[in-house]
């Protein structure tokens, strides 16, 4: 496993370039995220990520948050998040 980051400010890029194996399994672990005038991708539409992606986000009632995002998140502010995988369907769920 990789390490869990406390908190991670993208004011870049940060981009997750898919893998010729589709059976390649990358994860990012961390407590908060934000984009702030930055760039997140994992996959395009015309190039999505096919290999396995997991971001696990950490903490609990008692961790610290972000002002208007809270914790556990992924924030984003003037900034973009992309991201693109394998076509599902169907594309919608129902709840009751």
């Amino acid at each position: 496993m990789t390490p869990v980051l406390n908190a991670i400010i993208v004011e870049g890029s940060l981009i997750f370039l898919p893998d010729e194996d589709p059976d390649h399994h990358r994860e990012f672990h961390a407590y908060v995220m934000m984009v702030q005038n930055g760039y997140f991708e994992a996959g395009t539409e015309d190039h999505p990520y096919t290999s396995k992606l997991t971001i696990t986000m950490y903490g609990d009632e008692y961790s610290p948050s972000l002002p208007t995002y809270g914790n556990k998140s992924i924030g984003v502010r003037h900034g973009t998040l992309k991201m693109f995988g394998n076509k599902r369907t169907p594309t919608w769920t129902s709840l009751s």
